[in-house]
C-alpha cells in the first residue's frame, strides 16, 4: 500500500498472502516519506482476520510510531490461519497532519 493520508483508517482486507504455516513468516515493512502540519505521528499496524469483513481483526505487527521521515522492518513468525490481511493506520498531530508512506508485506 503507497497512501498519502490525512485520515485514520485501513486497507480492503485482501486474501492473496494467505494463511502462514509454521515454517514461515510473515515480514513488513514501512516506510514513512513525509509528515506534515504540527507534531504529526504515525502509527501503523499489519491485522489479519479469517474472513474479508474483518470482523474479528488481530494485530499482528505493530510498528514503532513515526514522527520523522523514517524506515522500519519486522516480522512474525507462523503458524497464522488467518487467510485475510490489511494495513491500518492512525494519524496524529494538528493543522491537517498530512502523511505519505508506503508499506510491504510478503510471506518467506
Amino acid at each position: 500500500a503507497n497512501r498519502t493520508v490525512t485520515t485514520s483508517t485501513n486497507t480492503t482486507g485482501s486474501n492473496t498472502l494467505g494463511a502462514i504455516s509454521a515454517s514461515q513468516r510473515l515480514s513488513a515493512s514501512l516506510h514513512v516519506f513525509t509528515l506534515s502540519g504540527t507534531s504529526p505521528t504515525l502509527d501503523v499496524k499489519v491485522q489479519s482476520d479469517d474472513n474479508s469483513g474483518f470482523t474479528s481483526a488481530t494485530d499482528r505487527i505493530t510498528f514503532t510510531q513515526a514522527t520523522t521521515r523514517s524506515g522500519q522492518f519486522s516480522y512474525i513468525n507462523g503458524a497464522v490461519t488467518d487467510t485475510y490481511w490489511r494495513v491500518a493506520w492512525t494519524i496524529g498531530g494538528s493543522a491537517t497532519p498530512t502523511v505519505a508512506f508506503a508499506v510491504s508485506l510478503g510471506i518467506a
